[in-house]
């Protein structure tokens, strides 16, 4: 049986529609959370994406270009003309959206829609007309999302008056968001309203100086998926020569070649701009095979994936207790401890089925390392993020944006509240899960000292 759309119910009331970001962003992940959107990795990025550049009021960058290259993969120079994927993604995502508000959804009070010939999502109040009325009494059936007009020409002035309403609605509902940004930034050149708590001992220390920003390198699938194929292992010298791709009878050369973007760097990525927009600066997003060695020397960095997928992690590795490896029987990869603790295990591993095969239907053990590194001179702060398969990435990213997860995170590493953060190295184990992840928690950790320098 085909479900219902959300019903639009009247009864919703001007404090309901004009949710804070705060809420739009709470709204948005009870959305990816859900079942509609369990098993879409592609769909929960898309939506995220969209949905944190409306909050922030960069409506402008939404365009198909945009979303095609730093959502769905394609090449900066792509033409959508020739390529529709976003138009296809687009609908599917619709079609997600109006699947979630009438099942799962049904008691949300605001709805997210995306209008058709648009990538702008708007947050809007379910509406409802009332029977007061012979004309309104004949629109006692549910109105859809995907029912433009009604059948009845008698109602066409009704449905004119809410057409009215709703463009009222939509203009006071961003009038508030501007507000709400407009407000924002007087407190922050206050000096109030700037995050606390585990937040500001993690995050403050990045943007001391807002006009910095904060660089994020997210990883390159595509190469990691070259070395697979071809059963080698490279480095970030081979990476940056691109001599791996000149290799006669190279008949992956179209692989290695694609820009491939991780749904999970994806949703780390915005978390980390909204971080960055809360502190008044912004966040420099950066594909690992368009970095280079200048882009390191100043500033605060944060690297996504394992050397495999972001070979400029090789640069950090050497300093760190917690190396990714691949194990030499099974060729799975696994995190080595160089120097184990009383409790703790020399290794670190997935089943090499659930790598290689892919067999995300089951749950099963996997692990992460999050890394906060100094470096001397000049260099800034660079945080590492790694995972041995997606979930666990999502989650070490989760932890050092997620309010509550982060004071866990410090709490495990015995950091003392109200101090900045020290460098150091977790190592995280999750329960990996299809399509997300449960119970993140530290297992290992090192505390690295004032001297330790990373990077040069």
């Amino acid at each position: 049986m085909q479900e219902e759309a959300p019903v639009l119910s009247s009864n919703s009331t001007k404090g309901e529609a004009s949710l804070s970001p705060e809420q739009k962003r709470e709204l948005v992940q009870r959305v990816v959370n859900s079942e509609s959107f369990r098993r879409a990795a592609a769909m929960r990025a898309f939506l995220v994406f969209i949905a944190d550049h409306a909050i922030l009021g960069r409506a402008e960058r939404l365009k198909e270009q945009t979303i095609g290259t730093e959502v769905l993969g394609r090449k900066p120079n792509y033409n959508p003309a020739d390529d529709n994927i976003v138009r296809v993604r687009a609908h599917e995502l619709r079609g997600r959206l109006e699947r979630y508000f009438a099942s799962e959804g049904l008691e949300e009070r605001v709805v997210i829609t995306i209008p058709r010939g648009s990538y702008v999502p708007e947050f809007v109040p379910r509406v409802s007309v009332s029977a007061d009325s012979p004309a309104d009494a004949q629109l006692s059936r549910p109105l859809t999302m995907t029912q433009a007009l009604p059948a009845k020409r008698e109602l066409k002035f009704a449905w004119r008056r809410w057409l009215f309403l709703a463009a009222c609605l939509l203009v006071a509902i961003t009038a508030s968001v501007l507000l709400t940004r407009h407000e924002m930034g007087e407190e922050v050149r206050s000096g109030a309203g700037l995050p606390d708590g585990a937040i500001r001992d993690f995050w403050s220390q990045f943007f001391s100086n807002p006009n910095e920003g904060l660089k994020v390198v997210y990883s390159d699938p595509s190469f990691a998926l070259w070395q697979d194929l071809n059963n080698q292992t490279l480095g970030l010298g081979d990476y940056l020569n691109r001599t791996y791709l000149n290799e006669q009878g190279n008949k992956f050369f179209n692989v290695a070649m694609r820009r491939v973007t991780s749904p999970a760097d994806l949703e780390i990525s915005v978390r980390l701009a909204t971080l960055a927009a809360e502190y008044q600066s912004r966040e420099t997003p950066v594909f690992a095979r368009d970095a280079s060695s200048d882009f390191f020397h100043r500033g605060n960095v944060v690297l996504i994936g394992s050397h495999r997928s972001n070979p400029w992690v090789e640069v950090y590795e050497p300093a760190l207790n917690f190396q990714l490896e691949q194990n030499p029987q099974s060729g799975a990869p696994e995190f080595v401890d160089r120097s184990p603790r009383a409790g703790e295990a020399r290794e670190y591993a997935i089943p090499a089925m659930f790598d290689t095969q892919r067999m995300k239907e089951k749950a099963y053990t996997s692990y992460g390392v999050i890394a906060l590194l100094k470096g001397c001179g000049d260099h800034g702060l660079t945080v590492l993020l790694d995972g041995l398969n997606a979930q666990a990435t999502q989650a070490a990213g989760d932890m050092i944006t997620d309010p509550l997860r982060l004071e866990t995170l410090l709490n495990s590493i015995g950091h003392k509240p109200g101090s900045t953060v020290a460098p150091f190295e977790a190592l995280i184990q999750v329960t990996s899960l299809p399509g997300g992840y449960d119970n993140p928690r530290v297992i290992a950790y090192r505390l690295r000292t004032a001297e330790s320098c990373a990077g040069d």
